[in-house]
Order: structure tokens, then C-alpha cells, then sequence
């Protein structure tokens, strides 16, 4: 009985323990100071159409077009495959008309 009871208190106090490890006691958000610059500036997301040449990758288009906000490119490919389906299963052909996403910003006052 005295091991049955050691083992409940044990697993107990060890998925408080992973709780408290995992997600904390203190909220992060209390922290990021992210939360009120993301407030000051949003992102539009903008696209050009281009006419495909032999030798185009996803990469290569999405490199040619800089935008004005710092966006990783596993986002700026999710969105490419957004505005082209077409894309997600057949390669580009030569002279395709696809869509290029370009990301502008947006400055918002949040003072209201």
C-alpha cells in the first residue's frame, strides 16, 4: 500500500513539475516587449503577376522580389503556394503567368 501510494505522489509532483517547466508560472507575455512594436506596424501582403523563364525556382522569384519586411521563407513560400495552387503538385513551365507575394508595412497608432 505504502509503494501505491509513492508511486501516485511521485507522478503527481512530476507533472507539476513538467507543467511548471513547460509553461511556466510567470506568463511570457509579461516579457515581450514584440507585443507593442507588432502593434505599431502590420504587414500587407501584396502580389505582381511574372511571366516564368526557363531555370525559375520558387527561390530564385521569391529572391528577385524583395520586400520591405523581413519575412522567413518558409512564410513567403507558404504564401507563394497560396496564391499559385497550380504549383503545389507540377513544376513551373516557361512562360507560366504566376503570382509573386510582396509584403509592404502598415504603421498603425494604437493610442486610442
Amino acid at each position: 500500500m505504502r509503494f501505491l501510494i509513492f508511486t501516485v505522489v511521485f507522478f503527481l509532483v512530476a507533472t507539476v513539475i513538467k507543467i511548471d517547466l513547460t509553461e511556466g508560472t510567470v506568463p511570457l507575455a509579461a516579457f515581450d516587449k514584440k507585443e507593442e512594436q507588432a502593434c505599431n506596424e502590420q504587414i500587407q501582403i501584396k502580389s505582381i503577376s511574372v511571366v516564368t523563364i526557363e531555370g525559375d525556382t520558387v527561390q530564385s522569384l521569391l529572391a528577385s522580389y524583395p520586400s520591405e519586411v523581413e519575412i522567413s521563407l518558409p512564410e513567403k513560400m507558404a504564401q507563394f503556394y497560396e496564391l499559385n495552387p497550380h504549383l503545389q503538385k507540377q513544376a513551373m513551365v516557361p512562360g507560366e503567368l504566376i503570382k509573386i507575394p510582396i509584403y509592404d508595412k502598415i504603421e498603425n497608432d494604437c493610442r486610442k
